[in-house]
């Protein structure tokens, strides 16, 4: 997720799972990763003790790997590179730990909200790319105009959060304008986007 493309290019996908746990069962990764362009995963883990999430890091890091799609953690970055991860997604406000953590070889991304001097904090600490939102079904023009700015004027990919209210493949087509990679999988109450999961194929006109 290092690479940007140009705005005339499309975004792409990047997935977000659920809040997954040692006895979740796990989404359908191997439909999703091999009917989309998927840039990366980024999962998601309820709190347990480290053992079990580690076997479970590494159930969905064969997945994914094996797609040629990045994995990268939510938090937990000491745990990102222990176990494997490509890389970990934190707040912008602890990406000088994180990258500590992770040393330069992992990709690391950075929560920044709205806040346009968040993004550039984080980018000046390390960060590989900026991640703005949540943004939901009809986002404002002042939110959408600080993507687009990014991506006009800065090297760092950016990510767009899309937390929908309603269960569809409907999306706003200013995020899909607007953003290097759109973060997608969940709804805004955390319950799985049942339309991306199940039924891939029927979002890939927009990628």
């Amino acid at each position: 997720m290092t690479s940007t493309p140009s705005a005339s290019e499309p975004c792409e996908l990047y997935l977000v799972t659920p809040r997954l746990g040692p006895n979740t069962p796990l989404p359908d990764f191997e439909t999703v990763l091999a009917a989309l362009p998927v840039a990366a995963v980024r999962l998601r883990l309820e709190d347990a003790s480290p053992t079990p999430q580690s076997q479970l890091i590494e159930r969905v890091r064969a997945i994914v790997h094996r797609h040629d799609v990045a994995l990268m953690l939510d938090g937990l970055p000491e745990l990102a590179r222990k176990t494997g991860c490509d890389g970990a997604h934190v707040p912008a406000e602890e990406v000088a730990t994180a990258r500590a953590a992770l040393g330069n070889d992992l990709q690391l991304g950075a929560v920044c909200g709205f806040s346009r001097d968040l993004a550039m904090q984080a980018g000046e600490h390390g960060a590989d790319y900026v991640a703005f939102g949540p943004f939901g079904d009809q986002p404002q023009d002042s939110d959408l105009a600080l993507p687009k700015w990014w991506r006009e004027m800065m090297e760092l990919p950016v990510v767009t959060d899309y937390l929908p209210e309603q269960d569809s493949n409907l999306i706003p087509r200013e995020l899909l304008t607007h953003s290097d990679f759109l973060a997608l999988g969940t709804l805004h109450d955390d319950a799985p986007l049942t339309a991306l999961w199940a039924d891939p194929r029927s979002f890939a006109s927009l990628f």
